[in-house]
């Protein structure tokens, strides 16, 4: 019976701090409870906050890049979001032995902190998953400048020979068409490197396999002196090659997969 009459008076204490307007004003305690003739009971008091998550996540949404935040203006990355969230501190009280006694709500400590949304962030890293919206053009080996050989082939940066309709593979063997294994073949900004695989989307592109709004994937092979930015130039072969059609005023999306994978001399590792 003592010793229930010092947990209630335990409980009226942690009521009265519960009143205050900061849990600052309170600071976790041990107390001692001392009888004549009795045993002292020991009991301490903390204060507790719990936090919980409410609602739904925002929409993703495209964050504009601002000057002087670092990173590469036209590629975005993404940034995670965070849930709304509710903290309301308590007043909790524990027996000797750890067991929990009391919990008593703090008035006036709730706190509630808005959802931030999910975003890409102009400004990002080329890193996998990251996202720019190009400008395409079409180049073939014969293009001016691309200094094809009176064999009707010319290198890459990658150190990948290309033809006006052939692509030596990773195995070193001469395939026809205008794909090195599976991928299409770009030449892109120095920010990108080789190697790197990219999925392009919502592209106007038809010919060779392509078909518009259908992805495709892409593997950096090249550079180019006017290719700076988000531009990015797409091999066909020879500049006269009228298999492959563009619509220039499709919005193309791009997604960089892999950053980079160069392995050998003369290929990259697929």
């Amino acid at each position: 019976m003592r010793k229930n009459r010092f947990i209630q008076l335990i409980l009226m204490a942690s009521l009265l701090l519960s009143g205050c307007t900061s849990t600052s004003a309170f600071r976790n305690e041990t107390l001692i409870l001392r009888q004549t003739n009795e045993e002292d009971f020991i009991f301490r008091m903390e204060t507790l906050t719990e936090t919980t998550q409410v609602g739904e996540m925002p929409e993703m949404v495209y964050a504009e890049y601002e000057e002087g935040m670092g990173g590469i203006s036209w590629i975005a990355s993404y940034v995670e979001g965070q849930l709304a969230t509710v903290s309301q501190d308590y007043i909790v009280t524990y027996d000797e032995n750890g067991n929990m006694i009391s919990k008593t709500m703090v008035i006036g400590s709730k706190v509630e902190t808005p959802a931030v949304a999910p975003k890409m962030q102009y400004g990002g890293s080329v890193s996998e998953g990251s996202v720019f919206f190009p400008k395409m053009v079409t180049y073939g080996i014969d293009c001016a400048g691309c200094y094809g050989s009176n064999e009707g082939t010319g290198g890459s940066s990658a150190g990948v020979t290309l033809g006006y309709h052939s692509v030596r593979q990773p195995d070193g063997t001469m395939k026809d068409g205008i794909k090195y294994g599976d991928y299409y073949v770009v030449a892109a900004d120095p920010n990108i490197p080789l190697c790197s695989i990219l999925t392009i989307e919502n592209h106007g592109f038809s010919g060779e396999g392509l078909t518009p709004g259908v992805p495709f994937k892409a593997i950096v092979l090249d550079r180019g002196g006017a290719i700076k930015g988000s531009i990015l130039d797409l091999f066909k072969g020879s500049q006269s090659n009228t298999n492959i059609n563009y619509n220039r005023k499709a919005n193309i999306k791009v997604t960089i997969e892999r950053v980079g994978g160069r392995a050998g001399k003369n290929a990259c590792k697929l």
